[in-house]
């Protein structure tokens, strides 16, 4: 392997600083690539997610007052209009209408990944749903999931002012749920699914409240992956299949239009294609990154042997030839550099 740089570097310049400079322009261009890339991907994931049919699977598996209720009727008759896809605004001063620009000081315009209303089936209290859902592809380790779907949940509720409610009718209030699906979640986590909802805990007496005027926010975080587990069923299964990076297109379809009866629309097709294309890009980057860092670590490895060769009194045109540079690159190196 040749020495990474030529006989006209300066003397004093660090090895190090130079691979940096090898690499600088590539990998920013490679680095901008996989983040546009990551981002197609995650687009294509909600837009999938988005699909009614795909949104009456999760109302019915995982929000009680569609459990009865036949997938057609949740898409068909209950879903109202069509979702919306990283359009509604999180800071927003209103949850639904024209305005889908808000600022935060802080963190910048924040969307909900997808937001719809759904109508509550007759005798289910309220009129309607505000149903907020969200894909994670991992966890960010700097705050709780739950923590933020907390904020989620009460931007949902506060929003409605002025359009659900106005004044003080608060008994106005629709119920607000946030749904959270983590695609990778680590093996102990896989195919769970947890319920965060309001409750009421009679300390001392025996007063009891009517459930809907405090049932009005439900948080629900479903962490899939595994298939070998014997949880991989029902809604674990079919959006693992569906939002997978490791199940290939044909596989999708057939678990998707056999066991979930989800004829595959020419738009859905045309998304999961996209997925199962820039999942194997991604891949791909993945492991040209890992070949780029092993090709460093080797680079630095010779730079430290180099100079105990040359520490050691070693000729150096023995050492050029064995670690095919030039002499005058072997001279440009100091044991002051070394780590």
């Amino acid at each position: 392997m040749a020495y990474p740089f030529g006989p006209s570097q300066k003397r004093d310049s660090s090895p190090d600083a130079v691979l940096q400079c090898k690499h600088k322009d590539t990998s920013l261009a490679q680095a901008l690539h996989d983040t546009s890339m990551q981002s197609q991907y995650d687009a294509a994931c909600k837009r999938l997610l988005s699909e009614k049919i795909v949104l009456a699977w999760i109302l019915k598996e995982c929000v009680p007052e569609y459990r009865e209720e036949t997938i057609d009727d949740i898409m068909n008759k209950y879903i109202e209009g069509t979702p919306e896809v990283s359009s509604v605004p999180v800071q927003g001063s209103r949850i639904q209408g024209g305005n889908t620009e808000d600022t935060d000081l802080h963190e910048g315009t924040i969307r909900y990944d997808i937001f719809f209303r759904a109508l509550l089936p007759k005798g289910k209290g309220r009129l309607l749903l505000l149903i907020n859902v969200e894909a994670q592809n991992k966890e960010n380790p700097q705050y709780p999931l739950v923590s933020r779907m907390v904020y989620h949940l009460a931007r949902q509720t506060s929003s409605q002012h002025g359009v659900e409610f106005t004044n003080d009718h608060y008994g106005d209030l629709q119920k607000v749920y946030s749904i959270w699906i983590c695609m990778n979640a680590p093996k102990r986590r896989a195919n769970s699914m947890n319920v965060y909802e309001m409750t009421e805990k009679q300390v001392a007496g025996h007063v009891k409240l009517k459930k809907p005027d405090y049932d009005l926010m439900t948080g629900i975080v479903l962490w899939l992956g595994d298939p070998d587990s014997k949880e991989y069923k029902g809604i674990f299964k079919m959006l693992h299949t569906l939002l997978s990076n490791k199940v290939e297109e044909p596989k999708k379809r057939q678990v998707l239009e056999e066991e979930y009866d989800i004829q595959m629309s020419e738009k859905m097709e045309k998304e999961v294609s996209a997925m199962c294309n820039l999942s194997q890009g991604i891949l791909e980057q993945g492991m040209e990154k890992q070949r780029i860092q092993d090709e460093k670590k080797v680079q630095r490895q010779n730079i430290k042997r180099m100079k105990k060769l040359l520490a050691a009194g070693i000729d150096k045109a023995t050492i050029a030839n064995v670690f095919d540079c030039s002499v005058a690159e072997l001279e440009a190196l100091s044991p002051k550099q070394t780590r």
